[in-house]
């Protein structure tokens, strides 16, 4: 293995520092990820209200004044080195929490996807009498979540397995010593 790739991290994007901004991103595509996450979140309905006024963009609008601005948040504080997540709450028929997310990446869309399910709890008493209620909560959130993923993978939209497969059928073995 070279030294420098010691230092990389399949993990984060491994790109020139700057610009870490989805200048460039496509709406449609966002649109796109978004109608597929809706279709799948709530399978029997349409989203709440409150979701279908976050989803009323401007068309033609600049990408980066689209994630800045309400309804999008910061998913993280990205410190040096790391890249902003921008994060779109859109919920499920069962918890309202769970949000789209959409960070720079350094492959050929500019971007990946995510689903975040929000619903990681630092501390949780394993006696509360709801404990099971919300273990399956967690189960059918993470199950949502796979399912968006797979279905924004199987339309070609950029997440981090996709990535990750990429990369590895990329790489080029290390000569034997």
């Amino acid at each position: 293995m070279a030294d420098d790739d010691l230092n990389e991290n399949p993990l984060e994007p491994c790109g020139p520092a700057e610009p870490h901004d989805l200048k460039t991103l496509r709406i449609d595509l966002l649109r796109r990820a978004v109608e597929i996450y809706l279709s799948i979140a709530y399978p029997q309905s349409n989203p709440p209200e409150v979701i279908r006024r976050r989803l009323e963009w401007e068309s033609g609008v600049d990408p980066m004044a689209l994630l800045s601005n309400p309804p999008f948040e910061r998913a993280n504080r990205p410190g040096p080195g790391m890249t902003p997540i921008f994060a779109l709450r859109l919920g499920n028929t069962r918890y309202p929490h769970m949000k789209l997310q959409i960070q720079p990446w350094p492959n050929a869309a500019g971007f990946l996807l995510s689903v975040n399910t929000h619903d990681q709890v630092l501390v949780v008493d394993s006696n509360a009498p709801d404990m099971e209620a919300f273990r399956q909560l967690q189960a059918e959130n993470q199950r949502l979540k796979e399912a968006i993923e797979d279905a924004w993978d199987n339309e070609g939209l950029p997440i981090f397995l996709r990535y990750l497969r990429e990369y590895i059928a990329n790489r080029k073995p290390e000569p034997l010593a």
